[in-house]
């Protein structure tokens, strides 16, 4: 039996599409170094996907009383999102800090994410 992946995938768009929202991401990257000033430059590029936030998770870290929340996350995008990534939804800024493709095969479908901030 075969399975036609490239439906789910549509599916999954159209459902983020509809119920999620536009998050624009940054990847920061270090860059080429420059023997002038002794340092690397640093360079950034960007791109939006359709996101749509779970209930966050509020915990305390366990060295510290500061509190970190989470967000789970599906992400539906053509560019692959990293570790490291930031996210900004409503003026703040979230870490991409865990990243799971949902890909049957070799077709990703969409993307689980954990975002902290």
């Amino acid at each position: 039996m075969t399975v036609n992946y490239s439906a789910l995938s549509s599916t999954a768009e159209t459902l983020l599409t509809n119920f999620g929202q536009t998050v624009t991401f940054t990847r920061f990257a270090r860059g080429t170094y420059v023997a002038a000033s002794g340092m690397n430059s640093a360079s950034s590029s960007t791109y939006t996907a359709k996101v749509v936030l779970f209930d966050q998770v509020k915990n305390e870290d366990g060295e510290t009383t500061n509190q970190i929340t989470e967000f789970p996350a599906s992400m539906h995008s053509t560019t692959e999102p990293l570790v490291g990534d930031t996210a900004t939804i409503n003026g703040k800024s979230y870490r991409i800090n865990e990243v799971q493709p949902v890909q049957p095969g070799t077709s990703v479908i969409y993307y689980e994410l954990r975002l902290r901030s």
